[in-house]
Parts: C-alpha cells; structure tokens; sequence
C-alpha cells in the first residue's frame, strides 16, 4: 500500500519551527521580566504583587496600557494607596494613586505606557506597589514589556506566536505518530511530547508573570532539544 504520510523530515521541520515560535516568546517575555527586576527601582520587601498584569509584547509606536486589581477582603472599608513607577530613557517616572473600597469591593486601575516609556531600545520597566491598609500588607511586584520592531500590535503578535506554536507542535506531533519509521513509538516521539509540554508549561508560567520558573523552563526545554537532537543523529 502506497505511504501518503508527509516525509518524516517534513513534520521534524514543522514541529521544531514552531517551538521555536513559542519558545523565542517565552525568552522574550522571561528576558524582560528580569531586566524590570533588576532595574533601578526601589524594593521594599512586601510580599508578592499578583495581580499587577502587563502586555508581553508591545511595538515600538504602540500605547497600551498595564493594570492593578485591588480587592477588599475585609469587612471595613478601606483605603489604600498604589504607586508606580514605569522606566523612561532617563529615569522612572513614580505616581501615587489613593483608592477607596467598600467592604468586598474590588477595582481595577489602568495606567498608559508608550514610546515614551522605553528604556534600553527594547524595554518598558513597570513596578507596582501596594501601600499596606490594615489588616492587609504592602506588596509589590515588577514586570517587563519587550518591545519589537513589527507591524500590528502586541496583542495581536503574542496571540499568533502562541498559535501558530500550538497549531504547528500539534499537527508535526500527528504527523510523528503517524510516521512508519522508528520515531512512531521510540524514545524519539516521547521525547517530543516531554519537549511540547515543557514549552507549554513555560507559556503558561509567562502570562502568570512568574518569570523564575519560566527561566526554568528554558533550561529544561534547551537540554531537552539537545537531548533529542543526538538522539535523532544517531546511527541507525
């Protein structure tokens, strides 16, 4: 019977172009995040910020905006006070914003970055900071905007990397386990399903802001492709 599956290169090539869609994004995103916490803002020790959100990507003429959401857990009503600060090519530029919340009341606050705000040709730096309002305590937290040199906008660009990654893993993943040749059921294709989840995992980590363990996932995701590749090389 004729074989009408794709060469095995051919989904080889299609599943390594797009990891390295997903992964170039998350090392992106992971890079800037880093910077922001390395950069020159002030660091009081409160506890982790979580709900401080940032685009993962913006364009060089692009304005978008970051947010913080505060939420009122107590039965008092409350007043706390937000700082920012967002990096400029000079220095940051710092904003006190005193909110009032009633008893379970949550509010999101927005604020404007734009070309203004770039720093280093491919950054935005943003730290947030909760002044503490008993009982809750202060928190902060940092994040980093990279900036790239494309058409369209952010959004658009983080969305269609993270698509075409999952879209181009899945079907050279289908097209693998489709394969006569040794890759359908040896090491080589469980490697490729360890290599896909680890990537995932890393997106997944990206847009929860927790840089540290998306580094973490780079390392693992760069010694499992290493791993794959000798495999692949070897002799027959």
């Amino acid at each position: 019977m004729k074989n009408n599956h794709p060469p095995l290169i051919v989904n080889v090539v299609i599943y390594i172009l797009a990891a390295l869609i997903g992964f170039t994004l998350v090392l992106l995103a992971t890079w800037a995040d880093l910077e922001a916490s390395l950069y020159g803002f002030d660091h009081t020790g409160g506890g982790r910020l979580s709900t401080l959100s940032c685009p993962i990507l913006m364009t060089a003429n692009e304005t978008s905006s970051f947010s913080i959401k505060v939420t009122n857990t107590t039965d008092n009503t409350l007043s706390p006070t937000i700082k920012t600060d967002i990096s400029t090519p000079f220095t940051f530029l710092s904003s006190f914003d005193p909110i009032k919340l009633a008893p379970g009341e949550s509010k999101r606050m927005e604020w404007a970055i734009g070309p203004g705000n770039i720093e280093l040709g491919h950054f935005i730096f943003v730290r947030g900071y909760l002044f503490a309002a008993y009982p809750l305590s202060d928190r902060e937290n940092t994040c980093g905007i990279f900036i790239v040199n494309l058409p369209s906008n952010g959004i658009t660009i983080t969305w269609g990397m993270i698509a075409l990654s999952l879209l181009g893993m899945g079907i050279g993943l289908y097209g693998l386990r489709q394969s006569p040749s040794r890759m359908r059921s040896g090491t080589d294709f469980t490697g490729f399903v360890v290599l896909s989840i680890t990537l995932l995992t890393g997106i997944v980590f990206t847009f929860l802001g927790w840089w540290l363990f998306a580094g973490i996932s780079i390392v693992i995701t760069l010694l499992l492709f290493v791993t794959l590749l000798g495999l692949m090389l070897r002799p027959q």
